[in-house]
């Protein structure tokens, strides 16, 4: 069974994503953090298959929590969506530059939400089989 960590500050949020990945056929588990403070930890503890990060939280913002993940040498391969509010370009381009494996803007609907699943299933978790 394929483990997605997702790290989100807003519980609404959380839910989305694990609702509509939960849509996509196959069997996920779900580890859901609300801040970044221990994520790295719990990386490292839970070896998710895929982690779905948002930029904006409090305390450490994903961000410096990407950097964190990818100065871990251990964590060089761990596929990082962002999924943020923001479709400005220079998040985009920073998200890139620091090593995320793609970027979403959080989507404005539940088909919405489901399309974008069903896009990270088939670009980043199918490959892992």
């Amino acid at each position: 069974m394929k483990r997605i960590l997702i790290i989100d500050d807003s519980a609404f949020d959380r839910r989305m994503i694990s609702s509509a990945m939960k849509t996509v056929g196959t069997p996920f588990e779900f580890i859901e953090l609300s801040h970044g403070k221990v994520a790295l930890e719990t990386i490292k503890e839970t070896q998710p298959d895929l982690t779905v990060l948002d930029i904006r939280m409090p305390g450490k913002s994903g961000f410096d929590l990407l950097d964190e993940i990818r100065a871990e040498k251990s964590l060089k391969d761990l596929k990082v969506i962002i999924m943020s509010g923001s479709n400005a370009d220079i998040d985009k381009a920073l998200a890139t530059e620091k090593g995320a494996t793609d970027y979403f803007t959080k989507p404005n609907s539940v088909a919405a939400y489901r399309d974008v699943a069903s896009r990270i299933k088939e670009s980043y978790l199918e490959l892992a089989s």
